[in-house]
């Protein structure tokens, strides 16, 4: 009966442990869906903030990576899906 009730409250420490660096981890991301919905004057997800993320990471890569012909070509088709997709959560 002991051990079950130790069990049960190092499971209950260990739940609240990992819920609280979740809500730390996502504190940068409610920042910048804040930032973005007052830059966009519009309410955003976390979807869509996200997928604005995916578009500037493959906007950086595509033009100021220095790489073969191959890899840009690949650079630039992650970056055009990923504005088709920002177009269409918009």
């Amino acid at each position: 009966m002991n051990n079950e009730l130790t069990i049960k409250v190092r499971d209950e420490r260990m739940n609240m442990v990992i819920n609280e660096s979740v809500m730390m981890a996502c504190r940068p991301l409610r920042a910048l869906t804040s930032y973005y919905s007052k830059v966009l004057d519009k309410k955003l997800s976390t979807k869509q903030t996200l997928c604005l993320l995916n578009a500037q990471c493959a906007f950086l890569s595509t033009v100021f990576v220095d790489c073969s012909l191959v890899v840009r070509t690949f650079l630039f088709a992650w970056l055009v899906g990923a504005l088709l997709k920002c177009k269409e959560s918009l």
